[in-house]
């Protein structure tokens, strides 16, 4: 494994913060995948997950903090004609979101746009409030050009259930756990942060298989689906096959020589960039801390933050006494800007615009800025044929190559997990390693 940085993690980044251990990037594991569990136990880290202290959060709604409505798929509430609905999106909106049984409506494009489908089924308001703030949360951008099949199929399967958007979600409420199917939460952490399973991970290989500060410039064709990898600052080398686990921008600066429609495909997908903001602040300094985990801001309402953690709220192990430890998204794909500006000027900004939504009466003790560019894909409308071209171009190369990471099948780490266990199964076959269940690489290596 060749990595151009001197550690290992990528988006995951774990680091001591006022006599925590927080995480910079990354920082829960959705618990649902057995295949999570599974590589949890093998690596022995089942002991060290911990779980949410609170799973309540709340949208700023320009003008106070209203909680999310329970049950909602994705911000889509399957039952709008209540309360915490109609306090969250208002009465209106409530009202015209629980027409859409009795609404005709025709099935949607798989890979069309999500905000013109939602709009039209449930109303904008849902979207513009609920649905917007959460996806473009996930995905840093707008949520109005997502694709429905690759940024939410659950509520394509909501329609195989049902017609109706809002019966199939409610048809598709899980049942009590049985014996054999725990209840598991929808998503935990590790005690010492996800910077855990990285370690875990690299120390499970065998020795010498890490290579850190080594950055490939290329990659070139060799005889017999060889490949022949060039290195900045040392001589190239061969190999049967390579796995590309990057950015699709990154990838098709590499893959030029392999196939040029390839590397015109990759460039296509746009990433976008955003900054997290660790602050810590005295205990006193908010008046009001029992507000749940945290909070989402949509963009409509033009704010500096994006998404606000209570990291000691959602994490209780994080708790330090006196102290309130909060992390603060920022920037976007439509707004990158604040990543250029240093980190005083954006923690200023970040504090700045938390308390025109929070009560906080001193200034932070302590801050730390974590940028990332780039961040997350964009799965617009057309992500799913885009996936199928990437694929079809890939079955056609001559050479050993395989593309995996969160450019094609979900940005989440299980999914990642499940796309790199896969990626490397397919290069074990293309080259021509034994098929036997006893040779095959397991989620661990």
């Amino acid at each position: 494994m060749f990595e151009s940085e001197a550690r290992l993690g990528g988006r995951i980044r774990t680091e001591n913060f006022q006599g925590s251990v927080v995480d910079l990037g990354a920082e829960s594991l959705l618990a649902r995948s057995q295949e999570t569990w599974a590589l949890l136990s093998e690596l022995g880290l089942e002991e060290q997950t911990v779980q949410p202290g609170t799973t309540s959060a709340s949208i700023w709604n320009g003008r106070r903090l209203v909680p999310i409505p329970k049950g909602s798929a994705l911000g889509v509430p399957p039952h709008p004609w209540t309360f915490d609905v109609a306090r969250a999106i208002g009465v209106p909106g409530a009202l015209r979101a629980g027409l859409e049984p009795w609404l005709r409506h025709r099935r949607p494009d798989p890979d069309g746009p999500l905000g013109p489908f939602l709009r039209k089924r449930v109303g904008a308001a849902v979207f513009t409030r609920l649905v917007d703030p959460l996806l473009g949360g996930v995905y840093a951008g707008a949520a109005t050009q997502l694709s429905i099949g690759a940024a939410a199929p659950q509520l394509l399967q909501a329609l195989d259930r049902d017609p109706s958007l809002l019966r199939g979600l409610r048809r598709g409420v899980p049942t009590a756990p049985t014996p054999t199917s725990p209840d598991r939460p929808t998503f935990i952490s590790l005690r010492g942060g996800l910077g855990q399973l990285v370690s875990a991970l690299a120390t499970d290989l065998p020795p010498g298989t890490v290579q850190l500060s080594s950055r490939v410039t290329g990659i070139h064709p060799a005889q017999e689906g060889r490949v022949s990898l060039a290195f900045a600052g040392r001589p190239s080398e061969e190999f049967d096959g390579v796995a590309l686990a990057l950015p699709a921008p990154q990838a098709a600066e590499l893959v030029s020589e392999l196939s040029g429609d390839l590397q015109s495909e990759l460039r296509r997908q746009e990433w976008s960039s955003v900054a997290t903001v660790t602050l810590s602040y005295q205990e006193r300094a908010l008046r009001a801390h029992s507000i749940g985990s945290g909070f989402l801001v949509p963009r409509s309402t033009r704010r500096v933050v994006t998404a606000c953690t209570f990291m000691d709220q959602k994490w209780p192990h994080l708790k330090q006494p006196g102290l309130v430890l909060i992390r603060v998204s920022v920037g976007s794909a439509q707004d990158e800007g604040i990543l250029g500006m240093d980190d005083t000027t954006i923690i200023s900004a970040v504090h700045n615009s938390l308390r025109q939504m929070v009560p906080i009466d001193l200034r932070p003790d302590n801050a730390l800025v974590q940028r990332w560019r780039p961040a997350l894909p964009q799965y617009r409308s057309g992500q799913l044929g885009w996936r199928s071209e990437i694929d079809a171009k890939v079955s056609g190369l001559r050479n050993r190559v395989v593309l995996t990471g969160a450019a094609y099948d979900g940005v989440g780490i299980p999914a990642c997990l499940q796309q790199a266990t896969a990626a490397a199964g397919r290069l074990w076959q293309l080259t021509g390693a034994p098929n036997s269940s006893n040779n095959q690489p397991s989620a661990g290596n």
